[in-house]
C-alpha cells in the first residue's frame, strides 16, 4: 500500500497510540521508525489538525536525536563525510561499490581515484536521508 493511500489515525490519541509514542528518541531504531513515520505522513495535504500536530512534534524529536548523534562537521571534505557516515551504518567501501552499482568503485571513491558524480550523489543522499550538498 503506498504512502499516500494509507490511513492514518485521525485524532492526536490514536496517532500517538498507533504509530510512535511521542517521547525522546535514545535509539537509532526508535529513529528509523520516527523518520518512516514522518515520510509516510509529510508529502501529505489531506492532514487534519492533530495529525498535522503530530507530524511536526515527531520532526522535532527527529531533529532533537541528529543534532545528537550526527557529530559530523557540514565543512568536512565530502570524502571524509561519506567515510563517518559509512562508518556510522556499518559499512565498508565494498558495501558502498554495491550502493552505486558497481563494487570496486566504492574503494576508488574512497581512495580519490574517483570523484562523486551527480548520480553517485543523489544515490547517497537518499540512502542515508541527508541533504545531497554533504558531498560537494
Amino acid at each position: 500500500m503506498s504512502a499516500k493511500k494509507q490511513k492514518i489515525p485521525a485524532d492526536w490519541k490514536s496517532l500517538v497510540t498507533k504509530l510512535y509514542l511521542l517521547r525522546p528518541i535514545h535509539t537509532k531504531g526508535d529513529y528509523n521508525r520516527a523518520v518512516h513515520i514522518v515520510d509516510m505522513l509529510a508529502g501529505r495535504t489531506d492532514l487534519n489538525k492533530d495529525q498535522a500536530d503530530y507530524l511536526e512534534s515527531l520532526s522535532v524529536l527527529i531533529e532533537a536525536y541528529e543534532n545528537e548523534h550526527n557529530n559530523f562537521d557540514t565543512d568536512q571534505y565530502p570524502i571524509e563525510t561519506l567515510k563517518f557516515l559509512l562508518d556510522e551504518n556499518g559499512l565498508n567501501g565494498s558495501d558502498l561499490g554495491r550502493l552505486l552499482g558497481y563494487r570496486e568503485l566504492g574503494s576508488k571513491i574512497l581512495n580519490g581515484v574517483r570523484s562523486l558524480s551527480k548520480r553517485h550523489i543523489k544515490i547517497l543522499a537518499e540512502h542515508f536521508s541527508v541533504e545531497p550538498g554533504l558531498f560537494l
